[in-house]
């Protein structure tokens, strides 16, 4: 009985976990360039239950068999991020991009370059000494550094990422991508770091300029998964009140002389 407290308890962190990943791609379902998260679940190792032991009496020793194999519940086996492309939204904005192929924008703390960060939100804008930024003041890095400009309407970025700036080749947008996409490190909700891999230069990254790429979270698919969840919780809790309600007529009722 105490067993299946705790299998149904293991149950219900899973739910939760999926009930908190499905709420976090809920809410950032408006954030340009955001990559769902997605679990994965387990089992717990299998256990075959046998019987008391019976006495044979040709060998005088007790046999037990078995009665069947039971599960004790199951936990979150991995937490990785879905990089899969989203859609491109029209913005009209000459300092928006989205990528429509593989890689990210790379992107540099301007108060520490060691600090590089990758993300495929193209959300830019200049600042006051003209440096394509984010919207953490994150400057975009070019192939020959921070990309600079001379205003926000005097430049050209093709699908390579080729910076034309008054009819004059600037500069290229860096555009890379990584050998294990799941070994990068999360800063955020659309920043990320690679702290054990190189980066590898994308050939043909399909940078349009003007839109943004959507968030790859379909909201009806992430609202069936947290009413699932949130209902396979609440199970686990009238669950878990029956069994508590057997442990009591167990311990205080159970040979009971009347």
């Amino acid at each position: 009985m105490i067993r299946g407290i705790y299998s149904t308890v293991s149950g219900m962190n899973l739910q939760m976990t999926r009930a908190e990943t499905a709420s976090r791609n809920l809410d950032n379902i408006n954030l340009p360039g955001y990559k769902k998260d997605r679990i994965e679940a387990e089992p717990f190792l299998r256990l075959v239950q046998l019987s008391a032991g019976m006495m044979d009496n040709s060998t005088h020793q007790y046999k037990r068999s078995a009665l069947g194999i039971t599960n004790q519940g199951a936990e979150v086996q991995e937490l990785s991020t879905d990089f899969s492309v989203g859609d491109p939204r029209e913005t009209g904005n000459k300092t928006d991009f989205a990528l429509q192929g593989p890689g990210f924008f790379t992107l540099s703390d301007p108060e520490n370059e060691a600090n590089i960060y990758y993300t495929r939100n193209g959300s830019f804008h200049l600042d006051q000494a003209g440096y394509l930024v984010n919207a953490n003041g994150l400057r975009v890095m070019g192939e020959g550094g921070p990309v600079q400009l001379e205003g926000p309407d005097s430049f050209e970025v093709d699908a390579n990422g080729n910076i034309t700036e008054n009819g004059t080749l600037n500069d290229s947008i860096s555009i890379v991508t990584f050998e294990n996409l799941d070994n990068l490190v999360g800063v955020g909700n659309n920043l990320y770091q690679a702290p054990d891999q190189g980066t590898q230069p994308v050939e043909n990254p399909g940078l349009n300029q003007g839109f943004l790429e959507a968030a790859n979270v379909e909201s009806a698919d992430e609202m069936t998964n947290l009413v699932t969840a949130v209902r396979a919780y609440e199970t686990g809790q009238k669950i878990i009140q029956t069994q508590d309600n057997m442990l009591d007529m167990a311990i205080n009722k159970v040979g009971t002389i009347r």
